[in-house]
């Protein structure tokens, strides 16, 4: 499925499964641009192993430019993530899915999408693992580059911008913060240094409703930032997107 703005050309992955009462929207992370241009859907080929219907965005701020990263920025001009939660209501609404029936997955970048992407959509809920918060503090070679092509240097799209690059700045900005799971891999340093604490800082700072944020801890120091395996994330998009646990 694709969607033509005047400033970007938008994919998506559509699988409605009309039995299903749930349905997940999920956002790409790092694309090795060596092994597939965009556009890309990461974790398509795991659409029969997920009982809910499903929809996968491509990220069209990377499109052109040589970067494996876009977390959804697009230009001055137009956002990509607030051009995609329009299409999202629509769609979630004509496949006939309410807004508490709505997930939005991702890992890293994807899961700092799928926050920003929760916020706009109210109601809904947002299920991520190892997600950055501010993109300033991802590492330089890729941030640097990306917020550089797109609003011209760093400091101007903190200046100019702080609600796209910064997800409890979108928060405030949508008077939404939605509810979280956040997975996180306790033993990845940088995530918890740079991404974690300042977001839990951040949330408190601006009075946050924490009780939406529900944290699940693993400790695994071979993984680092890399997200769950394939059957571990595909169990909790499935016991997450159905209960409310605390």
């Amino acid at each position: 499925m694709k969607y033509s703005s005047d400033h970007f050309e938008y994919n998506m992955m559509v699988f409605n499964k009309g039995q299903s009462d749930k349905l997940i929207v999920m956002s790409n992370g790092a694309v090795d641009l060596a092994k597939k241009q965009p556009p890309v859907f990461m974790r398509s080929n795991w659409q029969e192993d997920i009982s809910a219907s499903l929809i996968y965005l491509d990220d069209p701020t990377i499109h052109g430019k040589g970067l494996k990263l876009g977390w959804g920025q697009g230009n001055p001009d137009e956002y990509v993530l607030e051009t995609y939660s329009r299409l999202m209501l629509k769609l979630s609404e004509v496949l006939g899915y309410k807004s508490e029936d709505v997930s939005y997955y991702g890992s890293s970048a994807g899961g700092f999408m799928s926050m920003i992407l929760s916020s706009f959509h109210e109601g809904s809920r947002a299920i991520v693992n190892n997600p950055q918060t501010d993109i300033r503090n991802y590492h330089p070679s890729h941030s640097a580059p990306l917020l550089e092509a797109c609003y011209g240097s760093v400091e101007e799209a903190y200046e100019d911008y702080a609600y796209r690059v910064n997800v409890a700045e979108a928060f405030v900005k949508n008077n939404n913060m939605p509810m979280i799971f956040y997975i996180q891999n306790q033993l990845s340093a940088h995530d918890i240094k740079y991404h974690f604490n300042v977001f839990l800082k951040s949330l408190k700072e601006n009075k946050m409703d924490l009780k939406k944020l529900v944290c699940i801890n693993y400790y695994d120091k071979e993984t680092g930032h890399a997200p769950l395996d394939k059957d571990q994330t595909i169990e909790m998009i499935e016991l997450l997107s159905r209960r409310r646990l605390f």
